[in-house]
């Protein structure tokens, strides 16, 4: 029963008994309605508070709720505008900058929301629900990041969704190279989720735990320079190269949205001999 209902019902019992009284002892009648005067208006008065904080909270909530749907909505602008401006150095390498080449102010990205996400099983990919506007489009081989680094490579799209391969997958591979020696190798997934192997690198190159590992740039499919991950380890495999571990810069465990490059592989006919790096 609502507190509205609750006072009507109670000030009907308390004219019921006036009424009775009056018939009988007036005098009497008037000391009760005096005596009950007083709580009655203390009552009522606390049910009319109680409704104004209800109302008060209830209009609070709502600007709360508001203010974090637009706060959100900055946040997802803030995250494309810094994907745009890393894209945009990405693209510039060692030989662009010794010959002054000046990189396109922004880079051609597509923001994708991340729907399923797979980076335990023998296959890890992630699903991305396309836009409306690019759903037409084959993005197939096309790269896509997060804010934070090397997401992986479309597989295959096509009704409104794309099928991403992601970087720890086993059957990814990414012309890579350490930052800090510019070194250069190929970044697989292993057989562990979440663990990268950085190969090829001979052991006497110089690479050290703490390391950041970024792409090369070399594999026909990979934009140059994004962060890919962090060496963790490494030990000797055999007697040429480095085992090393790498742990992946993008956090899989929390993806929201990432960003597909419009950015045209190197055609796989042209890649026909090579080791499959990327592909």
């Amino acid at each position: 029963m609502s507190e509205r209902r609750v006072a009507i019902l109670f000030g009907g019992v308390v004219v019921f008994l006036l009424a009775l009284l009056t018939a009988q002892e007036p005098q009497r009648a008037g000391d009760l309605a005096l005596w009950i005067e007083g709580p009655v208006k203390q009552f009522v008065g606390g049910v009319a508070e109680n409704v104004d904080r209800v109302r008060q909270g209830r209009a609070a909530r709502a600007e709360i709720e508001r203010e974090n749907v637009e706060l959100r909505e900055r946040v997802r602008e803030l995250e494309a505008r810094y994907a745009a401006g890393v894209g945009a150095r990405l693209e510039s390498d060692l030989v662009s900058k010794q010959l002054r080449y000046e990189p396109p102010p922004d880079a051609d990205l597509l923001l994708a929301d991340v729907v399923y996400v797979d980076h335990h099983s023998f296959r890890r990919t992630a699903i991305l629900r396309l836009p409306p506007g690019a759903r037409r489009e084959d993005w197939s081989r096309k790269p896509v990041t997060t804010a934070e680094g090397l997401l992986g490579r479309v597989a295959s799209s096509g009704g409104g969704y794309a099928r991403v391969l992601l970087v720890t997958d086993r059957d990814s591979s990414v012309g890579a190279m350490v930052e800090r020696t510019r070194r250069q190798g190929i970044i697989r997934g292993t057989s562990e989720p979440g663990v990268l192997s950085l190969m090829f690198l001979p052991l006497q190159v110089d690479v050290q735990p703490g390391d950041r590992v970024i792409s090369a740039g070399i594999d026909g499919l990979f934009p140059r320079d994004i962060p890919i991950g962090t060496v963790t380890s490494v030990e000797s495999d055999g007697d040429l190269f480095h085992a090393i571990g790498v742990v992946p810069s993008v956090d899989l465990g929390s993806l929201t949205h990432a960003y597909i490059w419009r950015r045209d592989p190197v055609p796989e006919g042209y890649m026909d001999g090579g080791d499959g790096v990327g592909r």
